[in-house]
Parts: structure tokens; C-alpha cells; sequence
């Protein structure tokens, strides 16, 4: 059994320094589950995933399984846990699908895609009390959505979405504002690591031109020009909330696309990444899952150009083959280094309490504080701002 551990905060999460703890202790995941994934908004899905009326898509909020389906009647968005009201079983077993009604295997009770209670074989047999008008799927306490992302929240109190989203709704805005669609496809990687790997690794450009430098090397060897780096290009930032940003931003007076599209990621805490990095490559969303303390899973889903032609959208979906697919060049990096990272974090040794901390500090004395928006700036794309966003809130919401 994992017991709650006595947290000092302070010894954990320090202005640019995260114990190793944070990445590899069992009982602080299972805090973090419900301090933040049971109790906070978590991202679940986009309204694109559920185009039809009946359609259906099954996921989870920390550990919890849920469902999102469209009614056929009305079209609205419902999300219930993925439980049956008689015995326990998950009623829904596919990822994705249509349907009007979901059947649990075991008995065969029947519930439709309001989460009403509509089939209960040999009824008679509970008797004159029993009303299965009053047994639904039991509904997620708070939805809602954002420019088509949705989040849930299993707390039925707590920060409003909007609060929650804060700085991010203008990354939302902007990114939306760029003739972006989901396609229908998607994939997933597991990793060998803890959940807030992924999440800094997403704005962290400090790494691109070390991990992921054989591809780069292809790429001048097709084109016959050097990809040159640049430490002081674009920026980082915390938004507040855990939120972050990467690269050229609308958090600028002025910004606008440059010549060669987007460039901008963004990640919204604790569990959705968006690529946008068109100056190289294609855009996706990540959504991240944390399945146990050293091991993740992330789920990726391009985003393709609305009314473009059949072939740019298929060029982008070959370059994001390219460099995100399980054979691509970038993501087989990552994978390995957050498994490198995890074997790395158990050599902590008692006797040398320095070898415990995970280092954020890259441009922590050059970060802008604009106290009026509440953003941090890292001047350059080679800053950590970005990563100490994370743990500033994440300490926040486990203190509380």
C-alpha cells in the first residue's frame, strides 16, 4: 500500500529546482491524482473527435474512465464515467465509435448516449421500488468546452474553466484563428517516465539541436543548406496556471504570422500540448495521460489545413509521419531520453543531497515578470521559463 507521504514543499519544488522525487516517488503520483487530476480541469477531448450525432469517445480524467458522446437528438456533448450502475463494468470498451446505446456485457443492462437507464433484462425481479429512471450513468460533476477543446473536471467545485485557462485562452484564440482541424486519425507512444516529462519536453527548445540532430543532418543534406539554431529566436513563457508557450507567440503587441507559418507550441496543465511549429513541421495536438509514476501515455493527433487541397494535406500528414511516428525521428528520441531520464533519477545518493535536484535555471535571471497579465518571459527559445511555469503551479495546487 502507498502511503501519504508529509510533504515539505519547499523541499521539493524551488525556484528552478525539482527534487527527483516529484519524477519517481509512488505516493507523490497518487497525490498528484488527486490533487490535480481528480480535483482540477483536465483536458478530454475536441469537439471534432465527435462530428455526428451517436458518436462516441472513451478516455480518462487521471484514473477515471469516462465517456464523451454526442446525443443523435439534440447533438449536445455528454461525458459519464464508464461504469454501470448494476456491477461495476465498463460499459463502453472502444476508443471511438457510433452508437445510440451503450450495453454492459455482464448483465445486460442498457443505458443510451444521454446516460439514461433504458434496458434491464428480467426487470420484474427487483421489484415495485426499482425505477430505472433514477439510474443513469453517473454524469462527470462539470464539462466544458473552449473553442472545441473540451475539459472535465471531476469536482463539482472549484476554479470555472475560464479561470482555469486563464493567459492560455489567447494561445487557444490564436491557434483556432489558423484554419486548423483535427484529422481523424491519431496515434499513440508509451514511455517509460513520469507524465511531466512530456509536458516540458513540448516547450523545450533547448534540446531540438543536440536530440534531435541526426534529422537535421538529413535535412541539410536534402536541401543542401545548413539548419542553424538560434539560442535567441522566439521566446518562453509562463502563462500562470502551469501554462506555457514556446517560441513566437500573439502574447506580443503585434505579432503577426511570419512568411514562413506558425511557430508557436503551447501547453495547457496539466495534460494537452499543441504544436504549431509550421516553420519546420506539421502541427498536432498531444494529449498526455499519466498511467502510473514511470509511465505515460500520450496520445498525438495531426492537425491538418481546412480547405486545402488533398495533396497539402497529405504532405503534411507524410512530414508528421516524418518526424512524429513511431518510426519518425523525433519521438523514438524522446521516448528514449525520458527513459533515460527515469534511470537517471534513481541515482540519487543520500550522502550527496545536490544529486537529488533536476535543474530549471536556463535564463531565470533574465526573466520579464509583467505582473499586470501575469506572464514570465524568457527573452530567446533556449530559456526554461516554460518548464519552471509547471512546477510554480504545481506546487500551488498540491499545497492546497
Amino acid at each position: 500500500m502507498v502511503t501519504k507521504p508529509k510533504l515539505d514543499l519547499d523541499e521539493l519544488v524551488q525556484e528552478g529546482r525539482v527534487n527527483s522525487r516529484v519524477y519517481n516517488d509512488p505516493a507523490i503520483f497518487e497525490m498528484e491524482m488527486e490533487k490535480i487530476f481528480h480535483r482540477t480541469w483536465v483536458y478530454v477531448g475536441h469537439e471534432s473527435e465527435l462530428p455526428d450525432g451517436g458518436d462516441y469517445k472513451s478516455t480518462f480524467i487521471g484514473r477515471r474512465p469516462v465517456i464523451l458522446s454526442r446525443s443523435s437528438d439534440d447533438g449536445q456533448i455528454h461525458a459519464f464515467f464508464n461504469r454501470c450502475r448494476h456491477r461495476g463494468s465498463t460499459v463502453c470498451q472502444q476508443e471511438y465509435g457510433n452508437s445510440n446505446y451503450f450495453r454492459c456485457a455482464y448483465h445486460g443492462w442498457v443505458y443510451n448516449n444521454h446516460g439514461d437507464l433504458v434496458g434491464v433484462p428480467f426487470e420484474e425481479g427487483y421489484g415495485n421500488d426499482f425505477d430505472k429512471d433514477k439510474i443513469g450513468l453517473m454524469r462527470v460533476p462539470r464539462v466544458g468546452s473552449y473553442r472545441g477543446f473540451i475539459f472535465a473536471s471531476v469536482s463539482p467545485e472549484g476554479h470555472s474553466l475560464d479561470e482555469h485557462l486563464g493567459n492560455a485562452k489567447l494561445g487557444l484564440d490564436f491557434i483556432t484563428s489558423q484554419d486548423l482541424v483535427l484529422g481523424r486519425g491519431h496515434h499513440k507512444f508509451f514511455f517509460n517516465g513520469n507524465w511531466k516529462l512530456q509536458m516540458e519536453n513540448t516547450v523545450d527548445g533547448y534540446h531540438v539541436g543536440t536530440l534531435h540532430k541526426a534529422y537535421f543532418e538529413i535535412v541539410e543534406r536534402r536541401t543542401g543548406r545548413p539548419v542553424m539554431m538560434n539560442a535567441d529566436a522566439g521566446r518562453t513563457r509562463d502563462l500562470g496556471n502551469g501554462h506555457n508557450t514556446l517560441a513566437d507567440d500573439p502574447y506580443d503587441p503585434g505579432f503577426q504570422v511570419g512568411p514562413m507559418g506558425l511557430n508557436f507550441n503551447l501547453g495547457i496543465f496539466p495534460n494537452i500540448d499543441i504544436l504549431a511549429l509550421e516553420t519546420m513541421l506539421p502541427t498536432q495536438i498531444r494529449h498526455i495521460r499519466p498511467i502510473a509514476v514511470n509511465r505515460t501515455e500520450v496520445t498525438l493527433h495531426p492537425l491538418l489545413k481546412k480547405g486545402a487541397s488533398p495533396e497539402v494535406n497529405f504532405d503534411r500528414l507524410r512530414r508528421y509521419e516524418e518526424f512524429y511516428g513511431p518510426g519518425g525521428f523525433a519521438s523514438p528520441d524522446d521516448w528514449e531520453i525520458f527513459s533515460r531520464i527515469n534511470n537517471g533519477l534513481q541515482a540519487d545518493n543520500e550522502d550527496d543531497k545536490e544529486n537529488h535536484w533536476v535543474l530549471h535555471l536556463r535564463g531565470l535571471d533574465t526573466e520579464e515578470v509583467d505582473d499586470e497579465r501575469g506572464i514570465r518571459t524568457n527573452r530567446g527559445g533556449f530559456g526554461e521559463a516554460s518548464q519552471r511555469a509547471i512546477y510554480r503551479h504545481w506546487k500551488q495546487v498540491m499545497s492546497e
